[in-house]
Order: structure tokens, then C-alpha cells, then sequence
């Protein structure tokens, strides 16, 4: 029995050492990759803005049709459910602020950063591993071409950007589109409801969804760079792909929590 426990804890504390190092690895890859921003390389700043705009063709993009599905759904669900039920309740004036902290604050961009983790992480991952596999990234070293510049940093550009664009995309569609269903359910005018979000959307609640999609989208391109630039062999590959998606949407909940509860709590 005293055994059986002794190696337990010896499995959570290799798990727990090999997490840590894993995210001391990534902040030394984040690290690398500011540093690359700011010095000068041989990689042609044209052949950069290239591979960004490729980035946030595919991340953002491409996304719009799925993201706008998801906003017309959520916001649908949300906005009925809170004009019937809220006015029963005696707390039907929150209406605008309950809209603002659901699918502006917390939602949006949680929504946005899940998608682009599910499709552009993966991929990103796998783009990243097939060229660590193929010789590709030592190839570049040898030209004298930092990968970091090269591969990693438009990729963290592009879907910091597109994870911006596409919480702008979600909140808008959502609230639009839930008031729109709304309206078509109940009869209500979409006005009176559309004033109230209005009053209740501040300056900080633009600028606190935005802080949070600027976070999201780099955990995103870290952490899917992280573990393509891991792979050593072809069949790391798919594992690569995966542990992107699951290790992006970890990472994002986790720093999710800790900024709703300095934003709302402390």
C-alpha cells in the first residue's frame, strides 16, 4: 500500500516537474520570439508581411462563416433568455449589463480564441512539426535565417490579430443577431433593448475584451508553436496537432479565470 502511494506521488511530481518545465520552455520561446521582433534578421520584411497576411487570411478569415454560426446561436439563446426571464425576476433594468459581461467580456473571446485553437493551432502545429521533420527549420539556420523570425513570428501576428477581429465579429453578430431573433420571437422592439446595451458598454469593457483577445491569441500561436518546434519525428506530428488544440484551450480557460477575477472581484 505504502508503495502504491510512493509511486503515485512520484507520478504526479514527474507530471507536475514536466508541466513546469514546459512552460518555462514556452516563456523562453515567447522571449525569443519579442526579441526576433525587434532585432534586425535576413528575412525580407516583405516576405514577413507575406506570410502574416497568408495568417490571418486562414485564422481570421476563413473562420468568419463558423464564428458567425456560433455568435447568431449564442447570442440568440442568451438575449431570449434574458428578455423573458429577466423582467419576472424584478431585474429586467441589468439587461444591457448582463449582455455586456456575457458575450462582450467573457464569451467573445473565449469563443473566438477556441475556434482559431481548433483550427489554426493544429494546423500551425503540424506546419511547424512537417518542417521540423523535413529538414526544413535546420535548412533556414543554415541560410543564416533565424526560424524564430521566419516561421513563429507571423504566426504569433496573424492570430493575434485575427483572434481581435474575430471577438469584434462575435460580439456584434451575437448581440445583433440575438436582438434581431429576439424582436422576431417576442415582438419586443429592437431598440429599447439595443439602448440599454448601449448605456451599459463602457470604455474598460472594450478594453478589457480586447486585453483578453490579445492574451488568448498568444497563448494560442505559443503554445501550437511550442509543440511543433517540439516534434522529432513523423509520427509526433498528429500528437503535435493535438497537444496544440487540448494544451491552447487549457491555457486559455486557466488565464480566463485569472483575468475575469482581477477584472470583476479584485
Amino acid at each position: 500500500m505504502t508503495g502504491s502511494i510512493l509511486r503515485l506521488a512520484d507520478g504526479v511530481w514527474l507530471k507536475a516537474a514536466g508541466i513546469w518545465r514546459m512552460v518555462f520552455s514556452m516563456a523562453g520561446l515567447l522571449f525569443d520570439t519579442f526579441y526576433a521582433a525587434v532585432r534586425r534578421g535576413r528575412t525580407p520584411n516583405l516576405s514577413l508581411m507575406s506570410q502574416i497576411n497568408r495568417q490571418i487570411l486562414y485564422t481570421g478569415v476563413e473562420a468568419f462563416t463558423l464564428v458567425g454560426a456560433i455568435a447568431i446561436m449564442c447570442g440568440s439563446a442568451i438575449v431570449l433568455v434574458a428578455m423573458v426571464n429577466m423582467p419576472k425576476l424584478g431585474v429586467g433594468e441589468y439587461f444591457g449589463k448582463i449582455l455586456v459581461i456575457v458575450i462582450v467580456g467573457e464569451l467573445a473571446p473565449l469563443v473566438a480564441s477556441l475556434v482559431v485553437a481548433g483550427r489554426s493551432g493544429s494546423a500551425l502545429a503540424a506546419y511547424i512539426g512537417t518542417m521540423r521533420v523535413s529538414r526544413e527549420v535546420d535548412a533556414l539556420e543554415v541560410m543564416g535565417i533565424d526560424p524564430i523570425q521566419f516561421i513563429v513570428q507571423p504566426a504569433f501576428v496573424g492570430i493575434v490579430v485575427s483572434v481581435i477581429c474575430l471577438n469584434v465579429y462575435f460580439v456584434t453578430i451575437g448581440i445583433m443577431g440575438g436582438l434581431v431573433v429576439a424582436q422576431i420571437a417576442t415582438g419586443v422592439p429592437l431598440w429599447i433593448f439595443f439602448d440599454k446595451i448601449l448605456d451599459a458598454l463602457q470604455f474598460k469593457d472594450v478594453a478589457f475584451t480586447l486585453l483578453k483577445s490579445v492574451a488568448f491569441g498568444l497563448i494560442v500561436a505559443l503554445v501550437s508553436s511550442w509543440h511543433g518546434l517540439s516534434v522529432r519525428n513523423v509520427r509526433m506530428v498528429p500528437i503535435a496537432a493535438l497537444n496544440a488544440v487540448v494544451g491552447s484551450v487549457f491555457f486559455t480557460l486557466f488565464v480566463s479565470v485569472l483575468l475575469s477575477l482581477g477584472y470583476y472581484v479584485l
